[in-house]
């Protein structure tokens, strides 16, 4: 978190200019469109709250290629500590959505009996 604040404090007092680089998007390119860690869901995301359903970009193979390509072997190392706290973060909120739909089913249906 504190790695995206200094970022931010550069760009804001453009101290540095961000430009894109034809060696991620050629990367990102040849690799998979954004895409679900976990197993393929026949459900639809729900729009009732207008957000988009987060989904990854970057999968953890996906690391040693771009810190090859970027020569910052580091980078690698990063890269996969970075998508394991994405996809941590992404399944606990699947989890919590699944909680509380299951807890939203047992309250009417008990409302119902009622």
């Amino acid at each position: 978190m504190s790695g995206s604040k200094h970022i931010e404090f550069l760009l804001d007092n453009k101290l540095i200019v961000p430009k894109p680089s034809q060696t991620l998007d050629e990367l990102y390119s040849t690799g998979k469109a954004p895409f679900d860690h976990t197993e393929p869901s026949t459900e639809k995301p729900s729009t009732s709250s207008g957000a988009k359903e987060e989904k990854m970009v970057l999968h953890k193979s996906n690391g040693s290629r771009i810190a090859e390509a970027l020569q910052i072997p580091e980078l690698n190392i990063e890269l996969d500590r970075a998508v394991w706290q994405v996809e941590k973060a992404l399944q606990a909120e699947k989890e919590l959505k699944e909680e509380k739909i299951r807890l939203d089913t047992a309250n009417s249906e008990s409302k119902a009996k009622k």
